[in-house]
């Protein structure tokens, strides 16, 4: 099982953070934030489990990262957890007391970082194990982990699976975009893949190659941040 995880942070300690985060395969990040309006856009349009927010740095201020906090509210029924990362530990109490699951001071600790997130598998529950594909009155329930990429066929999609089955849905591509897990990402509009089976990125011919290199997909400019994260996770 994953989750995935959107970093909002300007300060020096970002790379080092990210690094330390991706050191737990079971935490996936999907974008990387330096402004507070970035950050709300990302996680409204990708919804993530949790967001790393620094605060009190140079372009995101602390009374302006608790106020990202009470915008997502106005948006989203449901919030991802937020663990607050910090300079120092001041303000901890603040942070708390507005709901934040974790609050670690940077340069992070890596036993208090492995606590928290151990803390935070814990308590939250599995992704569905398995979608729903209508074909013609005939029903197909799969495993997403099962599923290589999806392919946009006008009104129709057509999933490609690993034991080399292929199954067409009467939806479009946009409906399953939003039904899947967050480890399927958007590369062109007739694409979705399953990031887990990427073998190989090639920008300078805009390919992505799955299942070993036997799938060689094009992917758009257009998609250009799904690309990016993806590489950061596999990189």
């Amino acid at each position: 099982m994953q989750f995935s995880f959107v970093l909002i942070d300007d300060s020096d300690n970002s790379t080092t953070t990210l690094e330390a985060i991706k050191n737990y395969e079971a935490f996936l990040c999907v974008a990387i934030c330096t402004t507070k309006e970035e950050g709300i856009n990302k996680v409204i349009k990708l919804k993530p489990n949790i967001v790393f927010l620094s605060i009190g740095n140079t372009l995101i201020s602390q009374s302006n990262s608790f106020s990202l906090l009470s915008e997502l509210h106005e948006y989203l029924v449901d919030l991802p957890s937020i663990i607050v990362l910090s300079n120092t530990k001041e303000a901890a109490y603040e942070a708390y007391q507005r709901g934040v699951s974790c609050y670690l001071v940077q340069p992070i600790n890596e036993i208090d970082l492995q606590k928290c997130l151990m803390r935070y598998q814990k308590t939250h529950k599995s992704l569905a194990s398995k979608i729903s594909i209508k074909s013609n009155g005939d029903y197909h329930f799969v495993n997403p982990n099962d599923i290589i990429y999806l392919k946009a066929d006008s009104n129709t999609t057509d999933f490609y699976l690993k034991n080399g089955k292929i199954i067409s849905a009467f939806k479009t591509l946009k409906h399953y975009e939003q039904l899947l897990p967050f480890y399927f990402f958007r590369i062109h509009h007739s694409y979705l893949i399953n990031i887990e089976y990427v073998s190989r990125i090639n920008l300078g011919k805009c390919n992505c190659y799955l299942d070993n290199n036997e799938i060689i997909l094009p992917f758009s400019r257009t998609y250009k941040d799904n690309i990016n994260a993806i590489l950061v996770r596999i990189s």
